[in-house]
């Protein structure tokens, strides 16, 4: 990463922050790669195999992660068959708004999810999920991975 860029030199203080450091230590996420600004994470389901998630981080901190599920083993946008089943993951991926919008998370953690075409007032609505510049990556995948600690990975990897 660039350290001059104001956003990658965040970035990568956030990485080097105990909450990010300890989900690698508990075994809740990892860092795959990294091709700025996109960061390829995964993250422990329920069943303890891999979800992928690709993580646009251009505008970061000041606008929220962007992530995609991502395959991790062919190392492309996962498709929808290939998202994490379980009562949790239909809350996360759901078929109506998911498919229409590149699979990213329903969460309140979300860039799309907050553009004012969306759900723009779910920062006052759930201000203690929602993103916010103070947020870090940490936080952005804590919530995933609370969603995603009861469901399962279909296929492999």
């Amino acid at each position: 990463m660039d350290l001059t860029d104001p956003v990658q030199a965040r970035v990568a203080r956030d990485l080097d922050e105990p909450a990010f450091v300890d989900g690698v230590a508990d075994g809740k996420w990892s860092i795959m790669s990294i091709r700025w600004p996109y960061i390829v994470f995964s993250i422990t389901a329920g069943d303890d195999r891999l979800f992928g998630i690709r993580v646009n981080l251009e505008g970061y901190a000041a606008a929220a992660p962007a992530g995609t599920p991502w395959d991790l083993v062919g190392n492309r946008a996962a498709t929808f068959d290939e998202l994490p089943i379980g009562t949790r993951a239909d809350r996360v991926f759901r078929s109506e708004w998911s498919k229409s919008n590149q699979l990213t998370p329903y969460m309140a953690t979300e860039r799309t999810i907050l553009l004012p075409t969306q759900h723009e007032g779910w920062k006052s609505q759930y201000p203690t999920r929602a993103w916010n510049a103070r947020r870090d990556i940490a936080f952005y995948l804590e919530q995933l991975h609370r969603e995603l600690r009861t469901c399962k990975i279909p296929g492999g990897s």
